[in-house]
């Protein structure tokens, strides 16, 4: 309604000056052919302040009508006696026909313009949205978002393929239905909106394509990972369990021998229990490090305490301590307090780290409990002349050792295991080299 009442002031106000301006030159003694011509442009300036077509038709009838009142002989009638006057006013007619449709359709085209500009600029921005965005449900809430903002719509984007209607958009990438756009609005669409939905729908599907394309190239390459780990793994297992069985059938054949005297045998059977220790512990390790790397190892939580773990495992190898001259330095916190966790992956860890120190401790051996705030801390502190701070950086990899023979004393696989312990129970664990110290620290928090 004010739109249309703003038509007519524009109407009314140049019918106006085009009068005016037509008396004007009509006092000035400028030709009838002349004023016409103000006319013309009349009408040419209505059609192009209005919508173009109706009220330049209507300016066109009321302009021929004044003009052949006011100019024409007989003046003030709309009688026309001259065949001159007639043709000149026909023309008129039809130029103003002409230039209405002309200027109508010019109309039309800049509206469509700026309706192509504006979509356009509205898939530029959802383009510019999901360029850097990863992730198929980021991608799908920017698309709702998108829509929302552009065309006031709710919308239900998901990776569902779901049958093409009036209200399902089908998302299309290269070749393959990847999901839909479901409106979720009753009300019927106009085409601007609809173009919009389809042009997003596109969008998407690009978006959506690329990062599939990406998650897919990434299975490949943890498959392709995963395949070179088993064959490093079972290259590892093969090297290991060949050292101490080698090892075994070589002095069990020596005691079997005639010339070998009651102590020499009994001798070599002590070496073969120890080397069948050390492969059970061998076997152990491979068995826990398959469980983990299938995520078999299961937790059971409760409420434990770190201390008395602590010092039941260092108990546990006291005899290892005495065998290996080693007199550890025990500091433990009195009022530890409890956390929940699991007791026997923490009974792992600790046994690992024990069996590490008494490895690899050459003079100095150091063993600490502390609380600091709400902070538990754990050290393991070993003397050490062979580690260097490269060495530190690898120790926690898997099968790493740095004797590079890989005796049946040392797999790496205890450090690995128990870095992922720690941190499948939600800690952390660190390893620094100070004064030719080893130190490795676990963060209980």
């Amino acid at each position: 309604m004010k739109e249309k009442l703003r038509y007519l002031v524009y109407f009314g106000i140049i019918i106006s000056i085009e009068l005016f301006c037509s008396f004007t030159l009509n006092s000035m003694g400028i030709r009838k052919e002349n004023i016409l011509m103000v006319f013309i442009v009349g009408v040419l300036l209505i059609a192009t302040f209005t919508k173009g077509y109706f009220y330049g038709l209507l300016a066109s009838i009321i302009s021929v009508l004044c003009f052949n009142f006011l100019y024409i002989d007989p003046n003030y009638d709309f009688h026309i006696s001259d065949p001159n006057d007639f043709m000149l006013i026909l023309f008129f007619l039809m130029t103003s026909v002409i230039a209405c449709s002309l200027t109508d359709r010019f109309q039309k085209q800049i509206i469509i313009s700026k309706k192509n500009e504006s979509i356009s600029k509205q898939l530029y921005s959802l383009s510019e949205r999901l360029l850097n965005v990863s992730g198929i449900e980021y991608i799908l809430l920017k698309g709702n978002q998108y829509i929302e903002e552009s065309i006031q719509i709710k919308t239900n984007i998901s990776l569902e393929i779901k049958e093409e209607s009036k209200n399902v958009i089908p998302i299309i990438g290269m070749n393959r239905v990847l999901g839909s756009i479901e409106i979720l609005s009753h009300q019927g669409l106009n085409e601007d909106q609809m173009i919009i939905i389809k042009a997003a729908a596109n969008q998407l599907g690009n978006a959506l394509e690329r990062e599939l394309t990406y998650l897919e190239q990434e299975k490949i390459k943890v498959a392709m990972e995963r395949e070179h780990m088993l064959n490093s793994m079972l290259r590892s297992i093969s090297h290991d369990l060949r050292t101490p069985l080698t090892s075994i059938m070589g002095y069990l054949q020596m005691a079997r021998l005639e010339e070998v005297s009651e102590g020499e045998k009994n001798e070599y059977i002590d070496i073969v229990e120890n080397r069948t220790k050390s492969l059970q512990q061998l076997i152990s390790s491979f068995y826990d490090l398959s469980r983990i790397e299938g995520n078999e190892y299961n937790f059971y939580y409760k409420k434990v305490n770190l201390k008395n773990i602590l010092c039941e495992n260092i108990a546990a190898f006291y005899n290892d301590f005495i065998n290996n001259n080693i007199n550890p330095i025990i500091e433990v916190d009195e009022n530890i307090r409890d956390i929940i966790s699991d007791e026997g992956a923490i009974t792992r860890i600790f046994t690992n780290l024990i069996g590490n120190i008494i490895k690899h401790g050459e003079s100095y051996v150091k063993i600490t409990l502390k609380q600091k705030d709400d902070v538990i801390i754990t050290e393991f502190i070993n003397k050490t002349t062979d580690l260097t701070e490269e060495n530190v950086d690898k120790l926690f990899k898997r099968f790493y050792t740095v004797d590079k023979s890989r005796s049946d004393r040392n797999t790496g696989l205890g450090l690995y295991i128990t870095k992922v312990l720690v941190e499948k129970l939600g800690y952390s664990i660190n390893a620094t080299l100070k004064n030719e110290e080893l130190i490795i620290q676990i963060l209980w928090k």
